[in-house]
């Protein structure tokens, strides 16, 4: 299926997913996932066979970024790419969690071990960065350089004390000895394109954030006064206001670059690079222009800083960057030798 096939544009499920992200503000994570569901969210980039729509990653991107300015808890990035990545080997699970009927996650940190012992699989080892990892069924966890695991939750240890983001738990996992099916460890090359997809829909739930939190700045400093003139008179704020601005269409702009269909794996990790650098200190100059209001939990400013905080740990955001410099040093030495 393609966009010209069946003339929808990513732009068509922006509003449809603001939607069903306000209505999930008061549920659990097993109802905003059947919620999700039944707005066809979950399935967007999955097979038709596992009952998604089968859309291109650029339809996935503006769902995402709702996520992120609503601040949803439930890991809907996770499921969307678990649901396409398991439909292959897995199509009845794949088609469950499209249909809202099992949740997963992903401990984008760490990695396991894994042995053959008769027909199963045994994993050990540490994994975290696992978004609502205590309240979901399923964990994909990465074993060794580039293949992954499914694992239930009710096998492993989960610890809860660690994570910065207020609305979205983030646990870490141990597993000592998990046994598993055979055809619940994916192949090579798994990890590898999980990580690819989610750097890009990482840096749309940052411009999600992001947005938010520069509109809140706009209004609190156009209607706050002092001195008998609005904040935003002082012109430092004006300025610092207008590099937010550019600061978040540069971050637009990258996303956009990474969608195209001619682009690869270096123009995502500088698209999750300028989402990080950009929504950090767009969030931060929020907090920052709402002086202590900023901190309170009315004025979510402070939970969407530490909600992009969150996703820039989750992605390695140093490390993507160390990695995108060695992508650029590699590409022009040969020219300059």
């Amino acid at each position: 299926m393609t966009t010209m096939d069946n003339g929808l544009s990513p732009a068509d499920f922006a509003a449809t997913a603001s939607r069903a992200v306000a209505a999930c503000a008061t549920l659990g994570v097993a109802e905003q996932g059947a919620l999700l569901a039944g707005d066809g969210l979950l399935g967007v980039i999955a097979a038709e066979e596992a009952g998604g729509l089968e859309l291109p990653l650029a339809f996935a991107a503006p769902v995402v970024a709702a996520a992120g300015a609503g601040l949803l808890s439930f890991p809907l990035m996770e499921n969307m790419l678990l649901a396409r990545a398991l439909q292959r080997r897995q199509l009845p699970l794949a088609t469950a969690i499209v249909a809202g009927e099992r949740q997963a996650t992903i401990a984008w940190s760490g990695a396991v071990a894994a042995r053959q012992q008769g027909d199963r699989v045994l994993l050990n080892g540490w994994v975290a960065r696992a978004p609502c990892g205590a309240d979901v069924g399923l964990m994909l966890v990465r074993v060794g350089e580039s293949a992954a695991a499914l694992v239930s939750t009710t096998d492993v240890r989960i610890d809860e004390s660690g994570g910065l983001d207020l609305a979205q738990s983030e646990v870490s996992v141990e597993l000592k000895d998990v046994a598993i099916a055979a055809s619940n460890l994916l192949p090579e090359g798994t990890w590898s394109a999980l990580e690819a997809d989610a750097l890009v829909l990482r840096a749309a739930a940052i411009l999600g954030s992001a947005e938010t939190c520069l509109a809140l700045a706009k209004e609190h400093v156009s209607t706050r006064r002092q001195f008998g003139h609005a904040l935003s008179y002082n012109q430092s704020i004006r300025h610092t206001l207008a590099r937010h601005k550019l600061g978040l269409e540069g971050i637009r702009q990258a996303i956009a670059r990474a969608l195209v269909a001619e682009s690869g794996l270096r123009e995502r990790r500088a698209a999750f690079v300028a989402a990080s650098t950009y929504g950090v200190a767009i969030s931060e100059g929020a907090v920052q222009m709402h002086g202590g209001m900023g901190f309170t939990w009315d004025v979510p400013v402070h939970r969407h800083m530490r909600r992009i905080r969150t996703l820039q740990a989750q992605g390695d955001a140093s490390g993507v960057l160390a990695a995108l410099g060695h992508d650029y040093i590699a590409a022009v030495a040969p020219a300059a030798a």
